[in-house]
């Protein structure tokens, strides 16, 4: 029987996205619960990390092809990003972050007078 324990940490693989409003970053992290998910900016780095978990307690795993994974990626962020309107949302193993651009890095339109 395996009773594997040690966690291993893995890089999520990710895309991002740049829109005119700001950037996307998706992170693949299958089998981790939403709770399990922590985001935090600071110093201009998004970190986020994920924890797959190993079986409840009060239980143990009789074979296990799937280990427990913690997941860790940091992504350095522009000074353009409006830190204070980050927003996530996490739906079948992928976690959306949305980056908005603060107002002084969005693009804008300069009318010419005379």
């Amino acid at each position: 029987m395996n009773n594997c324990t040690t966690n291993k940490t893995m890089r999520p693989a990710a895309t991002i996205i740049e829109k005119p409003e700001g950037y996307y970053v998706e992170a693949d992290m299958p089998g981790v619960a939403k709770d399990a998910i922590g985001i935090t900016i600071e110093d201009d780095t998004l970190t986020i990390t994920g924890k797959r978990n190993t079986p409840p307690i009060g239980s143990r795993a009789l074979h296990r092809e799937i280990a427990p994974l913690d997941y860790s990626r940091a992504f350095e962020l522009g000074r353009e990003i409006d830190s204070s309107k980050v927003a996530a949302r996490f739906n079948e193993g992928v976690l959306q972050v949305f980056l908005p651009k603060a107002e002084t890095a969005k693009p804008r339109r300069v009318e010419v007078a005379g």
